[in-house]
């Protein structure tokens, strides 16, 4: 008997953590916060994905922007020693955020390259730091029950044009191999907590392989110069093209995640900001954003559930007003 009513403890335990974890759909999102390095932050010379969402969508990431916490050269270490995770905590317990960005980790990778590659480094404990110091963030903010939260992976750092200036891809796979590890049990670690995950990586791979044509302009992959037509400004930094791709993905991200209705920036709109619409000769990038966007739905309830819910509640009443006569 004592088995059956653990049993029952645990089912409802069980679904009552779903519930918990379950991501608001199509609420209205009222305030945003950003936390990460400077792909989020944004630099003097090519700004970010933020800014796109906030004077193109209307996104409010507080006055002047300054619920984007990011901070320019953040690892996962300084994420925390320097606070964003407290901080974007603070908005969201203040009611002034209720979807937060978390965009951490690419820079955890070049102090180690060497190391990857030299077959010196123990890669789990290595990943297992990192994610660590990612779940860290995400739990102190999702302790004050923001709407819910967009967590990106680790990008392939082989493919900016910094990481192509030291050895062709093809040379570096264990690079990617390190990089995967970490996304792999971050993924896991946003779907369990009910969370949008984007796979960055597999973003950059698509782009650099198949090649981008926006517009009927092509983007040059692996040259970073403040060229409009490269998609990155400088080593590691996107730039104009850079920072709408990224827009689409975090927006695509809350469409997929969250039930919101972001429309996308075309090529157009993109070339526009690049100071390239005169080469514009219609949409040509056709990019599917939502494939690189995982979410772990929980369902509402159905009726059969609602009743075996009841059903149990009602059984455990019944055990507890019968216990001496079963086991007398």
């Amino acid at each position: 008997m004592i088995r059956i009513r653990a049993s029952l403890a645990c089912l409802m335990t069980t679904f009552a953590l779903a519930l918990t974890v379950m991501p608001a759909r199509g609420a209205v999102l009222t305030g945003f916060a950003a936390m990460g390095a400077s792909e989020t932050q944004g630099t003097n010379f090519n700004g970010s994905w933020v800014p796109w969402l906030v004077t193109d969508r209307g996104l409010n990431f507080g006055p002047s922007q300054t619920y984007n916490r990011a901070v320019g050269g953040s690892t996962t270490t300084t994420l925390l020693s320097g606070g964003q995770h407290t901080q974007v905590a603070n908005l969201v317990h203040a009611g002034s955020v209720d979807m937060a960005f978390l965009f951490i980790g690419g820079l955890d990778v070049p102090p180690v390259a060497t190391n990857i590659l030299g077959g010196t480094l123990n890669v789990p404990v290595w990943a297992s730091g990192v994610v660590s110091r990612i779940t860290t963030a995400m739990d102190t903010v999702l302790a004050q029950h923001p709407d819910g939260m967009v967590v990106a992976g680790l990008p392939d750092m082989r493919l900016v044009p910094g990481g192509l200036s030291l050895a062709a891809p093809e040379l570096t796979v264990a690079i990617i191999d390190a990089i995967d590890v970490v996304n792999a049990q971050l993924k896991s670690a946003a779907l369990s907590r009910g969370l949008a995950y984007i796979d960055v990586a597999s973003a950059m791979q698509d782009l650099y392989y198949g090649g981008l044509t926006v517009g009927g302009v092509p983007i040059n992959m692996t040259v970073g110069s403040s060229n409009p037509r490269n998609f990155f400004a400088d080593d590691i930094h996107p730039g104009y093209v850079g920072n709408g791709y990224f827009a689409n993905l975090m927006a695509t991200a809350l469409n997929v995640g969250y039930g919101q209705s972001i429309p996308k920036f075309t090529d157009q709109a993109i070339l526009t900001r690049a100071g390239l619409l005169s080469s514009y000769t219609g949409e040509t990038s056709n990019i599917n954003y939502a494939q690189y966007i995982y979410t772990a739905t929980v369902p509402e309830p159905s009726t059969s559930v609602l009743l075996f819910i009841g059903g149990i509640s009602a059984g455990g009443i019944w055990l507890r007003r019968n216990r001496k006569a079963l086991v007398g």
